[in-house]
């Protein structure tokens, strides 16, 4: 348990680290695609790098003397305690772990129940599916989903652009990735930070690409 518990330190004080540069030295920059590659890094090294280890093994000839005195000493057995703060700390963790979860699989149940049986009209590479619910616009791998009527040709042509950007790089993965980590990780408040970071970022770029393809750029800045 010891050593779970210091690789979880080293995982949190990994992201502590590359949230801090991303929050001080990068966020205010325009530079929104290498600073995606960079946060999703940051997650997949702070994993990683704490299981590295590097061994150097030191051969010592012990004293026989002191190997003869060793074997003679009485063996002391500890006896286990009843009341364990391992076990509650793990249960503990099991419990955030499963209602994490669950909210996760309810979303998907949810996602799926907004695509499923809709018409769907493909044109190149995505899916577009004008649904009938209060919602707001979201893309989700190839599909893009909206509602027409909640929005004028211009603000919808907006939308539509946007949405693309995150289809079309596949933003999604991001996303996921980030709550797979925050679902893990779920006591860390920086994973949390973290996902906000990546899923702000995402925003970032999704905007600047849409802009380079509308000609109303005020437009879509008040979309």
């Amino acid at each position: 348990m010891e050593s779970v518990f210091i690789y979880i330190v080293k995982v949190s004080s990994l992201m502590l680290m590359f949230y801090f540069a991303y929050f001080f030295l990068l966020r205010k920059e325009t530079f929104f695609n290498s600073n995606r590659w960079f946060l999703l890094s940051g997650l997949i090294i702070s994993v990683i790098l704490p299981l590295l280890s590097f061994t150097k093994v030191i051969w010592i000839d012990a004293a026989p003397s002191l190997q003869n005195f060793q074997s003679n000493l009485p063996q002391v057995t500890e006896k286990e305690s009843e009341f364990s703060w391992d076990q509650i700390l793990l249960g503990l963790y099991g419990l955030g772990f499963l209602v994490f979860i669950i909210k996760l699989a309810i979303d998907f149940y949810s996602l799926n129940s907004i695509i499923k049986g809709k018409k769907i009209q493909q044109q190149a590479d995505f899916k577009f599916i004008d649904i009938n619910e209060n919602i707001a616009p979201f893309s989700y791998f190839e599909y893009i989903v909206y509602n027409s009527s909640l929005y004028t040709a211009s603000e919808l042509e907006n939308i539509i652009e946007h949405e693309k950007v995150h289809s079309d790089q596949n933003h999604t993965v991001d996303v996921l990735i980030s709550r797979i980590f925050s679902i893990i990780f779920w006591f860390n408040p920086i994973v949390w930070l973290y996902k906000k970071a990546i899923t702000q970022n995402l925003e970032f770029i999704a905007d600047s690409e849409a802009a380079k393809k509308l000609l109303d750029k005020k437009a879509n800045q008040y979309t």
